[in-house]
């Protein structure tokens, strides 16, 4: 009963619980060593090993997890206990990484040893990432949702984004094997954060029938509001994929809006900078809009991200496109809570992982788009394309209104 207590305290106070706090701090530090380790490996392939062109396929391992993995990782996942899963998979993955930091201090390291390391890493992370998501409507209440996703989706973006790729090319000036090491002992750390906590973690109830790869998709086709949200993803990916294409492309050309590198990084970093701030007011945005009307919004704030180039200045552009993913990404915060909302425990992880399949398919698609059409059709007609798919979701956001 104290404990109890104890957590409705800290949640009428703001706070989350001890559970979610350990689970928030053990996702920090692992998305953290994560953002060093794939910087720190890309470091290593262009400067140790002298080879640009094993950054691309690096960069491309590390997405791949999401669609050849976590469909079977939810599978594993959630018949299982989430935090132990945590605890494992970063306890790995701390070893995978710290393993290069010895093999690049031997002076043995090689593109192969790179290349399974990091996909190593991309497959284990689609394990935390289910258990995470699986675990949070188990120790929050469904009222603070949106506040516990957003916080998830801020240490994402903020950690590994931001923080993790300073920090591996700071330590890989210092000394190229420090990079890997770091990251591993933050990812070791991590599961530390999960032990520390005296509150029971939440284990499976009740029974589950068969389950097979087809599980998660099974339990979408039977949700008008998976269905719908999965939809509203999948659109949405297709048109952030012509975006990230085309504005490349547009931005840095002479033809287009002429921009030094320097002011191109600035931008993109923008836009990271207004999704983490999103996330953060996610939950506040819906106190105040409503639910429904935030994911309106949030089909307008990506629409606005995607037509920003063409107002060409970047002083103007910046301002919008911090705004415009600021609201763009309350969605994944959204789509975390319908899913919660609409999986029973043992299949939330299962459904996270045709949700990423999916999505992550989507964009690659949307970037096929743009490069077959960039040669004939104009840059601002491809960014308006991508903005019209986008507000077309709206059709779909009274589909989801039965569980706002």
């Amino acid at each position: 009963m104290a404990n109890s207590s104890t957590g409705a305290r800290l949640a009428g106070n703001g706070g989350l619980g001890p559970r979610f706090l350990g689970l928030w701090c053990s996702t920090a530090l692992s998305d953290t060593g994560n953002g060093i380790f794939l910087v720190g490996a890309t470091l290593l392939a262009i400067h140790s090993l002298r080879s640009p062109a094993l950054v691309g396929l690096l960069l491309t391992l590390a997405t791949i997890p999401w669609l050849v993995a976590a469909i079977p990782a939810g599978i594993v996942v959630d018949p299982m206990a989430g935090h132990r899963v945590i605890q494992f998979a970063n306890l790995a993955r701390a070893g995978t990484m710290v393993a290069v930091g010895v093999i690049s201090a031997a002076g043995h390291i090689s593109a192969v040893v790179l290349v399974v390391a990091v996909f190593v890493a991309g497959v284990l992370q689609t394990f935390v990432d289910g258990a995470a998501e699986a675990l949070v409507p188990e120790v929050v209440d469904g009222e603070r949702l949106s506040d516990a996703n957003g916080a998830l989706s801020v240490s994402t973006r903020v950690f590994y984004q931001f923080l993790g790729p300073p920090i591996a090319g700071l330590t890989y000036a210092l000394w190229p094997s420090a990079a890997p090491l770091l990251s591993g002992l933050l990812c070791g750390i991590s599961t530390l954060c999960i032990a520390a906590v005296r509150q029971p973690w939440p284990h499976r109830r009740g029974g589950r029938g068969k389950v097979d790869l087809r599980s998660g998709l099974r339990v979408i086709g039977r949700s008008r509001i998976l269905k719908a949200a999965i939809a509203i993803s999948c659109v949405t990916s297709i048109a952030n994929g012509i975006y990230l294409t085309v504005f490349a492309v547009y931005a840095n050309s002479a033809t287009g809006l002429g921009f030094t590198p320097t002011t191109y990084g600035v931008l993109t970093g923008l836009v990271g900078a207004g999704a983490g701030a999103g996330a953060y007011l996610t939950g506040r945005a819906e106190r105040l809009f409503g639910v429904v009307v935030t994911m309106r919004l949030t089909r307008v704030g990506w629409a606005l991200l995607f037509l920003s180039p063409l107002l060409r200045s970047p002083w103007l552009i910046a301002p919008v496109m911090v705004a415009g993913s600021a609201f763009g990404a309350m969605w994944a915060v959204q789509a975390m809570n319908l899913r919660q909302r609409a999986t029973s425990p043992g299949q939330r992880a299962q459904v996270l992982g045709v949700f990423r399949a999916l999505t992550y398919g989507a964009t690659p698609l949307g970037s096929l788009l743009a490069t077959t059409f960039q040669n004939t059709v104009s840059s601002p007609l491809l960014l308006g394309t991508a903005a019209v798919l986008t507000v077309a979701t709206i059709a779909l956001v009274p589909t989801l209104q039965s569980r706002c």
